[in-house]
């Protein structure tokens, strides 16, 4: 008969295989074809750093790390505005409160993919209702090429990326504003305070750990766009939305430099993990 102390172990034996087999063991085999270089005759060759001495001498990975960083940024920063603004919103009672939270819940819920066609139409540089309103509203002197302009690219992705994902923001901060205890809020108003020093010595320190949560899983997510990218510019004009995501999926399926795309990968693994133990850090203070 078997122990009792060992049983727990025992019942967990399967979810510990199936970890290793879908998480564990891709991340070595990774780390391992990023100290590789990978020919299609030779097939994979021990190669050390090479990859990732290559790889910080390389101006067009650079390039795609800043248009990485410039889009995350950009991007949960906008989240957090949109989301904090309708959260605070919508923490009032008012009539038909909770459609209007179904609705807000609409873009989050929809496929990438789908939400990346609907925009490819907005965007339309002939046909797309963006440029026909603004034409009708005087608002521009011509058409605007939004996914194919230089300067308005990267921008219409971070609006893309904005739409669909402040709901997430919204959810976790509506959530840390039910945890305000409204006697405090009461006692504020009545003691002459503000809206805004209600905000700042109120709601803010009770949403701080809810915040930080927010931004490490958008962060985390923001770092790994794909599916917008490839459906709308695929990296273009030139290289203005080339991120390291798009840039290692071209390096390892298009130029089959499986390495050196891994190297790419684990890089960006490498600086995620830098800002989420960040991120982490802090909400194990709080």
């Amino acid at each position: 008969m078997i122990k009792e102390k060992y049983l727990p172990w025992l019942l967990l034996c399967p979810v510990f295989v199936l970890l290793i087999a879908v998480t564990i063991y891709p991340f070595i085999y990774g780390v391992y074809l990023s100290l590789s270089r990978y020919s299609i005759i030779m097939g994979l060759s021990f190669r050390g750093i090479g990859n990732y001495i290559e790889l910080f001498k390389d101006s067009r990975f650079l390039h795609s790390l800043g248009v990485t960083l410039i889009f995350v940024f950009s991007a949960v920063s906008l989240e957090f505005l949109v989301g904090l603004g309708v959260a605070l919103l919508l923490s009032r009672q008012f009539w038909q409160k909770r459609v209007f939270i179904s609705l807000i819940y609409i873009p989050m819920i929809m496929a990438p993919i789908a939400v990346a066609l609907m925009w490819r139409m907005l965007y339309n540089a002939d046909f797309g209702p963006i440029n026909y309103f603004l034409l009708t509203a005087n608002l521009t002197g011509r058409k605007i090429a939004w996914l194919s302009e230089t300067r308005y690219a990267l921008f219409s992705l971070i609006v893309v990326d904005v739409w669909q994902w402040s709901p997430f923001i919204f959810l976790v901060l509506y959530a840390g504003l039910q945890s305000v205890p409204p006697e405090l809020l009461e006692a504020a108003q009545i003691d002459g305070a503000s809206r805004w020093k209600a905000f700042r010595y109120i709601i803010f320190p009770f949403l701080s750990s809810f915040i930080i949560l927010a931004f490490l899983f958008r962060i985390m997510d923001a770092f790994k766009i794909f599916d917008s990218i490839s459906v709308l510019t695929k990296g273009g004009p030139g290289a203005s939305t080339e991120v390291v995501s798009w840039l290692s999926y071209l390096t390892g399926f298009t130029y089959f430099r499986l390495g050196y795309a891994a190297a790419m990968s684990m890089v960006l693994f490498a600086i995620i993990m830098v800002i989420s133990q960040t991120l982490l850090r802090k909400v194990g203070k709080q």
